[in-house]
């Protein structure tokens, strides 16, 4: 028992500091009893750059990205806004092209009367408009990204001829995609 009572005395004094060597006993003079400290959390990692500076990787991420959270959420003048839908209007125009089913590469093919029509549908993504207008709530926008779908047909007496024939316009369609700026962003 008086072992661990021994080596625990011991570690409460290394722990506590309390312990000093003997060097600095015999150049300083005894100072007053010292307050209490807490440990300190260890200091972050450095990280070199390119240059060889030291860099404190962790600091300068949680500080960019609270700049950018702070810019992010500031409040944005109407033109601000407008600017933001054209953008957000644009991708969305732009993926709809992408995506659409069936495209020029992938046409859908069915049996008509006596022969075969390859159908598909195209989006011009330069080609769209965009508007908006006052929510019920301060800062906030309903916005409406117009634009449209025009379907082609190509006729053949085969698969393979409808496939490559020439493709005419049959149709097209009007589409209105609403938005809504929450006062950050454009959702949809």
């Amino acid at each position: 028992m008086s072992k661990y009572l021994v080596s625990a005395c011991l570690s409460l004094l290394l722990l506590s500091g309390c312990a000093a060597s003997q060097e600095s006993e015999s150049t300083q003079p005894q100072a007053a009893p010292a307050v209490e400290q807490t440990p300190q959390a260890a200091p972050e990692p450095a990280v070199h750059d390119q240059k060889g500076k030291k860099k404190n990787a962790k600091k300068d991420h949680k500080k960019e990205s609270k700049k950018h959270e702070q810019a992010r959420r500031a409040p944005k003048s109407e033109a601000e806004v407008r600017a933001a839908l054209k953008e957000t209007g644009h991708r969305l125009v732009l993926r709809a092209s992408r995506t659409i089913t069936p495209s020029k590469s992938n046409k859908a093919v069915r049996h008509s009367g006596n022969g075969y029509v390859a159908t598909y549908i195209s989006i011009d993504p330069e080609n769209y408009s965009t508007d908006m207008r006052p929510a019920s709530k301060a800062g906030q926008y309903v916005g409406f990204i117009r634009y449209s779908e025009q379907t082609f047909s190509c006729h053949g007496k085969t698969k393979a001829e409808a496939l490559k024939a020439p493709c005419q316009a049959t149709g097209s369609r009007r589409l209105n995609e609403m938005i809504h700026f929450d006062g950050h962003e454009w959702r949809y």
